[in-house]
């Protein structure tokens, strides 16, 4: 497959509805291809963003409130995208098809148009639960041991693992507000593995997979 097929299909990928010969392909073509897989991982992480949101119902009198807003703030829009932002917020998530920076400009949208219309923030400080992640090794095996996943952008140089004793165990603890997180462990910067001590992984669309962590509230996960 050539980048641009790879692009048409990525949707359906990540949303596991295509036949395993064709993500066995894909699989193949972003191992390979810088260009692609930076396209699935931030279409990945849009879509993550997304499937978190809180599911909505429209009110009754959605349209004539933004519309009073709009009016009274001397605000121009066209009635293509009062639709277009109705549909993509209050649509079921499955329904997005959308590819690279429209699908994060959506997001975007999304995000600011709840804020518009609902603008209820909440002002009570974000809990945040301690989470301890550990991983042992051969003593002496790998100089750097590192976590990388949706909490940090995948990049493993934000939250190394230290390992004081040299006993190979590495550990490292973050704070993290509660939410869904997909994550690997990087060892000396090169080999990607699965946290042995999770109990839930997901593909990650490369050939292996990633741990899965879910932080229901900041006193369990």
């Amino acid at each position: 497959m050539n980048c641009h097929k790879i692009k048409e299909l990525i949707n359906d990928y990540i949303d596991q509805t295509i036949p395993a010969e064709n993500s066995k392909k894909i699989e193949e073509h972003l191992k390979s291809c810088h260009s692609c897989k930076e396209e699935y991982l931030s279409l990945k992480e849009v879509v993550t963003a997304l499937n978190d949101l809180p599911q909505v119902s429209p009110p009754q009198d959605f349209t004539q409130n933004i519309m009073s807003r709009i009016f009274k703030d001397q605000i121009r829009i066209h009635p293509y995208w009062l639709s277009y932002l109705k549909r993509g917020i209050f649509a079921p998530r499955s329904s997005f098809r959308l590819t690279g920076r429209v699908a994060l400009t959506t997001a975007v949208i999304i995000l600011f148009a709840l804020i518009f219309l609902f603008n209820q923030p909440d002002i009570s400080p974000e809990c945040l639960k301690e989470v301890r992640f550990s991983l042992r090794l051969s003593e002496g095996k790998f100089q750097t041991v590192a976590i990388a996943g949706d909490f940090n952008q995948w990049n493993f140089k934000s939250n190394p693992l230290e390992n004081p004793d040299g006993d190979g165990t590495w550990t490292t603890t973050l704070k993290l507000p509660p939410g869904r997180y997909e994550y690997m462990f990087v060892l000396d910067g090169k080999e990607w593995i699965p946290d042995p001590n999770s109990n839930r992984f997901v593909r990650d669309g490369f050939g292996n997979r990633n741990a899965v962590l879910e932080i229901n509230n900041c006193n369990s996960t």
